[in-house]
């Protein structure tokens, strides 16, 4: 001590400033924990329990900072009118907004650039989260030790459905470029996009939805398959978790219906292999199996193991 004064010691009044402008700096910013993303096209008769399901998983993993995040895609029905009574009427923080040019992806890009969470929870109109999701969602989240693409089980919602676009596999897996997962397994489907999350460190790293994939492109579908491809690609973890689960109810309940959707599949499947198959060979291994199985069902007489009974 020098005349009863502590000394100056500069790097310990360096890191003390540092210290308070970054507490400053992460309670000025204002970015919430988590934003839930949803396109919606004329569903007026399906948003409101969709978005009932999102703020309730929101109630129950309190208190957490989050936001939902809803594009209308050009509805023609009321379905941007019940958005907005339901935002004023739940109190939750809803990001309302519009994108009149067709498309699922287009709609997902127009969330994109205005989603501001440091987490990105996608999920379809016609879903409704399980009242657990989002601290499950949290909880792999917290415990993750990279970047991860994640998504969970998709459940009918509707028992007279048909058996589509559902994910009921009771195994968590994990796939990765460095496991060379795509030598054995297919990236296809392993994630779907009703039931998909990520930080937006991988949004920002990927950039995008390919807007000539998914419902209302000139592709058809195929938009979740794309990130997925474009995220084994660039060397992130997919994974899926059983325990994160959707409802799906997607209305389709004829033979004729199911043909429809699975020929928007194979359309999709092409375009995605020839764009992605020649940066990873390993990704046209579903349209060889495929071939294959194709081949199996003409030599026995219209019947494989992969058919259904509604083709």
């Amino acid at each position: 001590m020098m005349n009863g004064r502590q000394p100056f010691r500069p790097l310990r009044a360096l890191r003390a400033a540092f210290l308070r402008g970054l507490a400053v700096l992460n309670k000025s910013s204002g970015d919430p924990k988590l934003s839930v993303i949803i396109a919606t096209r004329n569903r007026a008769h399906a948003i409101g329990p969709c978005l009932q399901s999102v703020a309730t998983a929101l109630a129950n993993a309190a208190p957490l900072d989050a936001e939902i995040v809803v594009v209308d895609n050009g509805s023609s029905d009321n379905t941007a009118e019940l958005i907005q009574s339901w935002a004023r009427a739940s109190g939750a923080t809803v990001q309302f907004l519009t994108q009149p040019l067709p498309g699922k992806a287009r709609a997902l890009n127009r969330a994109l650039r205005a989603a501001r969470g440091q987490l990105l929870a996608f999920i379809d109109d016609d879903c409704r989260l399980t009242p657990l999701y989002v601290t499950q969602l949290l909880a792999h989240a917290a415990a993750d030790t990279e970047p991860v693409v994640r998504g969970g089980r998709v459940e009918l919602g509707d028992p007279t459905d048909l058996p589509l676009t559902i994910k009921t596999t009771p195994d968590r897996g994990q796939w990765h470029r460095r496991l060379n997962s795509a030598r054995h397994h297919s990236i296809v489907g392993l994630i779907h996009g009703c039931n998909m999350t990520m930080p937006r460190t991988i949004a920002e790293k990927l950039g995008p939805f390919d807007e000539r994939f998914g419902p209302g492109s000139i592709m058809k579908s195929g938009d979740d398959t794309d990130y997925l491809f474009r995220a084994y690609l660039a060397n992130f973890m997919l994974e899926y978790v059983p325990d994160m689960a959707v409802t799906h109810f997607h209305g389709r309940k004829t033979p004729a219906e199911g043909r429809v959707l699975q020929q928007k599949y194979l359309i999709s499947n092409g375009g995605l292999m020839a764009k992605h198959g020649r940066k990873h060979l390993n990704l046209c291994r579903p349209f060889i199996w495929d071939c294959e199985n194709a081949v199996q069902e003409m030599l026995a007489g219209g019947i494989s193991a992969t058919s259904t009974d509604y083709f």
